[in-house]
This record gives structure tokens, C-alpha cells and sequence, in this order.
């Protein structure tokens, strides 16, 4: 693991990895694998470089899995925004038709 980024669990969830360059691409528009899902908090929209550790220590775009872990299986029911830092409902990150 990159000793640059801070992984920890918090509360038998699993917390995000920084990426800087994921950031960036957020704040000029340019979000991949994202498309409309966007932090129910803050309105932050994930890249497709973003990446969330599992209790398993997995890591991965939570979003290319709706929130299930490819490597455990397990089913993360609230996901935590790289930009606001907040837990919210993973359902309530995609748009509503």
C-alpha cells in the first residue's frame, strides 16, 4: 500500500483512501465512472480512481459494485465522502429518477 495514503476502519466501516488526483479531476469536471452519483452531503461526484478500503482490506471503486465488496462479498450499507468526510446511505449517493 502507497504509505502516502491514511487507511483506517472507523466504526466496522470502511474509510476512504485520499487520492489527490481524484480531487483535482472532481474540481474541473472531469469524473469518470461516476457520471451523476455524487455525495448526498456535499454533492462531490467520485472518479473512477477513487478508491474505498473494506473490512477485508480490499480496495476498490465502490460504485463500479453498488457497494459490495468484489473480493468478501460483504454489502457496505453507508459510504464516506473523500470531500466532506461524511457517512452517508450508499443508495442515496445515485440520482432518483
Amino acid at each position: 500500500m502507497n504509505p502516502a495514503r491514511g487507511v483506517s476502519m472507523v466504526e466496522d466501516r470502511p474509510v476512504v483512501e485520499h487520492q489527490p488526483a481524484a480531487l483535482q479531476e472532481a474540481e474541473t469536471g472531469n469524473v469518470g465512472g461516476g457520471g451523476e452519483i455524487r455525495c448526498p452531503l456535499c454533492a462531490w461526484r467520485p472518479g473512477q480512481k477513487d478508491l474505498w478500503i473494506c473490512r477485508c482490506n480490499h480496495a476498490w471503486n465502490t460504485f463500479d459494485t453498488g457497494g459490495v465488496c468484489p473480493n468478501c462479498l460483504y454489502q457496505w450499507e453507508y459510504t464516506q465522502c473523500f470531500a466532506c468526510h461524511g457517512w452517508s446511505l450508499h443508495s442515496d449517493w445515485y440520482p432518483k429518477n
